[in-house]
């Protein structure tokens, strides 16, 4: 009996021997902490209406709201090589630690006023897969222990044009990211702290073609898988895009990515993603309220990027208007009985209600005060330019409280001229007297006629040295009429040539006319505006030479105008 426990004893321990180095082996993988990640998507997808795909424009609308939602698929974002150098520790892993990641990326902003936008972007990882990060044998003990589905770090934009010129072909503006560190840190799905991305936009647009740039510094948290590190980066993205059936849709091409300012990534390709991609985007409906979009593309370096990116994007936008004019709540209702201002009358009928009535005439029961009038002609001292001289009362001016003898300074009395806002001559014709020679205005019209064609080079934008005289003319109507805020200078051809040809052609005229007023005439660059119609908006018929004559001009017409004298 004792020799059969002895036996039983020493297999017992021969069997605790056997299993001891694999239950040591066992221990290290037990302890082992699952090691935090960062957030590996390199697509800051755009959103906005005009946007690329992963190129932001400086390019804002009416104030209006819109959203997006974008699906992307990445082949590989991830692999072995990227985390780990050595090749015969890299061969003791199973595969790309990221093998496939399907992202949503759901996006809502506003745009406001032409000048400034706010947006939101919430990406969510709705499937991915990949292999252990982790081979304690190889000396490689960072493990990941990655889901499936994870929520990624929310983002808000917040861009501002700061500047753009007046043809709009060149413009600049500033945008601010904030990441926002709601993603799976364990999943390469979140940078684990608050990140901020500050960067510029700049656009030039050829008509036929544009170009936009962006570039910033990304401000994250520093993160090391094995031998990658991520931190501080200088981001960058380049567009080129040709829109096409009247800008309905937009076919282009983009590349983007990143370089590492940390001293550890300086020269380190693994940190340094680059990516190339083609890309169309079209307006769905004919109002483009709606839009669609494919991009396809691929890593162009060895960074972490992916072998393949696929998105689609699709999204909508609403401007404000009301729809329902007049149909509003009542906010205030005056009691019948109340008369704040003590002066007999209610405030239901009292049109100043809180100042109490003079009982001056000419309104002695309007329930309002008489302003001060010194000279008594009817304007109050407040808006009278000449509160001690009576306005004359002649036509002119009125609304001013200037009596004028000569309002256009042409040397005409008023008296006799015929044109007393329109700087002119004096000539033979009495019906003409004071009126200028080669421009008029019509009463009722915006436009400032010319009598006579503005002539140029041939097939150029050089003004005749024989079309001074009239512009010169335009010049002293301008000053004349201060009361003439915003002046369109609109330039027309025949239909002779291409028809991109000559919008340029009828463009570059209308500036030349435009850079005359305000370098010769001092005119201020904030009153005039000027476009290039080309042939859209012929006069006459473009069959005969005299018809082609007639459609080559130069328009002046008044889009803003106060009340005249003020």
């Amino acid at each position: 009996m004792a020799r059969r426990t002895i036996r039983a004893c020493k297999g017992l321990t021969r069997l605790a021997a056997s299993l001891l180095p694999g239950a040591l082996l066992l221990i290290p993988a037990a302890a082992q902490a699952q090691s935090k990640t960062f957030y590996l998507d390199r697509l800051q997808i755009a959103g906005a209406p005009a946007d690329g795909i992963a190129v932001w424009r400086p390019e804002i609308g009416q104030t209006r709201f819109y959203g997006q939602f974008g699906l992307g698929y990445s082949l590989k974002p991830l692999r072995v090589d990227n985390h780990v150098d050595d090749l015969d520790k890299a061969e003791t892993l199973l595969g790309p630690p990221v093998s496939n990641q399907l992202t949503a990326y759901i996006t809502a902003g506003a745009e406001i006023l032409e000048r400034g936008a706010i947006q939101v972007t919430f990406p969510l990882a709705i499937f991915q897969n990949g292999n252990p990060t982790s081979n304690t044998a190889a000396g490689l003990d960072q493990a990941v222990n990655m889901q499936a589905v994870a929520p990624m770090d929310m983002r808000l934009d917040g861009r501002f044009i700061v500047f753009r010129n007046e043809s709009k072909s060149f413009k600049l503006g500033v945008r601010a990211q904030l990441f926002l560190p709601i993603g799976d840190e364990f999943s390469f799905a979140g940078d684990n702290e608050t990140s901020a991305n500050l960067g510029i936009g700049a656009e030039y647009d050829a008509k036929k073609f544009f170009i936009t740039l962006n570039t910033g510094i990304a401000l994250r948290p520093t993160a090391v898988l094995h031998e990658l590190t991520v931190g501080r980066e200088l981001t960058y993205g380049l567009g080129g895009y040709v829109p096409l059936m009247e800008d309905r849709l937009r076919v282009g091409a983009e590349i983007f990515g990143s370089v590492g300012l940390l001293p550890e990534t300086a020269g380190e390709l693994d940190a340094t993603p680059l990516e190339w991609s083609v890309n169309g985007k079209m307006a769905i409906d004919k109002r483009r309220r709606f839009w669609g979009g494919l991009g396809v593309g691929s890593r162009l370096t060895g960074g972490y990027a992916p072998d393949m990116r696929i998105v689609a994007v699709i999204g909508g936008a609403f401007g404000l208007k009301d729809t329902d004019v007049g149909h509003g709540d009542v906010v205030y209702k005056f009691r019948e009985d109340v008369d704040t201002d003590k002066d007999g009358l209610p405030d239901l009928v009292d049109m100043c209600p809180v100042d109490p009535e003079d009982h001056k005439p000419p309104n002695t029961d309007d329930g309002c005060p008489e302003m001060p009038d010194r000279d008594k002609d009817g304007i109050p001292d407040t808006s009278d330019k000449c509160p001690d001289n009576p306005e004359d009362k002649d036509g002119i001016d009125d609304r001013d409280g200037c009596p004028e003898d000569d309002a256009d300074d042409d040397k005409v009395p008023d008296v006799e001229d015929k044109c007393p806002k329109e700087p002119g001559v004096r000539g033979d014709d009495p019906e003409k007297e004071g009126c200028p020679q080669f421009i008029r205005r019509i009463s009722g019209s915006s436009e400032v006629q010319l009598m006579k064609q503005v002539e140029f080079e041939f097939d150029k934008a050089t003004i005749l040295p024989m079309s001074y005289p009239i512009l010169d003319e335009v010049v002293r109507l301008l000053k004349a009429n201060p009361e003439i805020k915003l002046v369109s200078i609109e330039g027309h051809t025949d239909n002779v040539g291409k028809p991109e040809y000559n919008d340029n052609l009828a463009h570059m005229r209308a500036g030349a006319v435009r850079e005359y007023l305000i370098k010769q005439g001092g005119i201020n660059a904030g009153r005039l505006t000027f476009k290039g119609f080309g042939s859209r908006k012929p006069l006459v018929s473009n069959e005969t030479p005299e018809g082609r004559a007639k459609n080559r001009r130069v328009e002046f017409h008044i889009l803003t105008q106060a009340i005249e004298g003020r």
